[in-house]
């Protein structure tokens, strides 16, 4: 664990660019241990890839709606109902007609068992699905890696996440500190939903220009850990938060997983 004390002016704000290519056609390869993803890490990451740009784009196109309606609808339209029907029932894995892959139908392999298989991959990749940093998720902002055993998340906000004009919402900052801080208990092996996040506006956060957050664990003790975390923008603090976090404890994560499967009816 580490205090962050390096100044902000010394920290990088353009991640990595293997991380930028994770699991793209040219970039590294981290397996993903969720069943509708699982052996479609490629195609399904160039999928999602397209469609965050058509979700980057269409706010800004000139002449809407008219151009939309007379040249790009109908296409659109027709292209969600194809990839609609391809959507499995949500109580049953694709890879798993039955229902019966592991403890949880989303998943070919526990969370945690993955996590500790690659930290460091499967932090890049967090919840794959998750509206902050789900690498197979279209709205996404953040990318996160670890460096020198410290969680970092790398972040341009667009206009989808625009509250003050030019500004981030500071309820989108709000939630990316959350998962943040809480992949930062992650890579120490502490796990545990969230029980207080405290968020310090210091300046704004501007759309468009890269930032950086980092986070690591500031003291954990019995039941409760706490992570604090900084955003960075061109060489400025512009927000800080603070998290006290659940901590389980193995037999704690045991009885997570049989209450998911009883929630699932895969127990009587």
């Amino acid at each position: 664990m580490h205090a962050l004390g390096v100044p902000p002016s010394a920290t990088d704000l353009q991640p990595p660019d293997d991380l930028l290519r994770v699991n793209g056609p040219d970039g590294p390869f981290v397996p993903v241990g969720y069943a509708g993803i699982s052996g479609r890490e490629v195609e399904l990451r160039r999928l999602v890839d397209a469609v965050r740009r058509i979700v980057a784009v269409t706010p800004r196109l000139a002449g809407a709606p008219e151009v939309v309606n007379a040249s790009v609808r109908g296409d659109l339209d027709a292209l969600v109902d194809r990839l609609a029907a391809l959507v499995p029932s949500p109580t049953v894995a694709p890879d798993d007609p039955d229902g019966s892959v592991d403890d949880h139908p989303a998943r070919s392999v526990g969370p945690d068992q993955e996590f500790e298989r690659d930290r460091s991959g499967t932090v890049r990749v967090g919840n794959p699905y998750g509206m902050v940093s789900g690498l197979y998720s279209p709205i996404s902002p953040i990318l996160l890696d670890v460096a020198d055993d410290r969680l970092v998340g790398f972040a341009t906000f667009t206009d989808l996440h625009e509250g003050p004009p030019g500004e981030v919402h500071d309820g989108v900052i709000s939630a990316c500190f959350d998962v943040v801080l809480a992949m930062a208990n992650r890579i120490h092996s502490m796990f545990g939903p969230t029980m207080e996040l405290t968020c310090t506006r210091r300046a704004p956060t501007r759309v468009g220009v890269p930032c950086r957050f980092e986070a690591d664990v500031d003291w954990f003790r019995d039941k409760v850990v706490v992570a604090t975390g900084r955003l960075i923008q061109d060489g400025e603090v512009t927000a800080e938060a603070s998290g006290a976090f659940r901590r389980f404890d193995q037999v704690g994560l045991e009885a997570i997983r049989s209450l998911q499967s009883v929630a699932q009816g895969d127990v009587p």
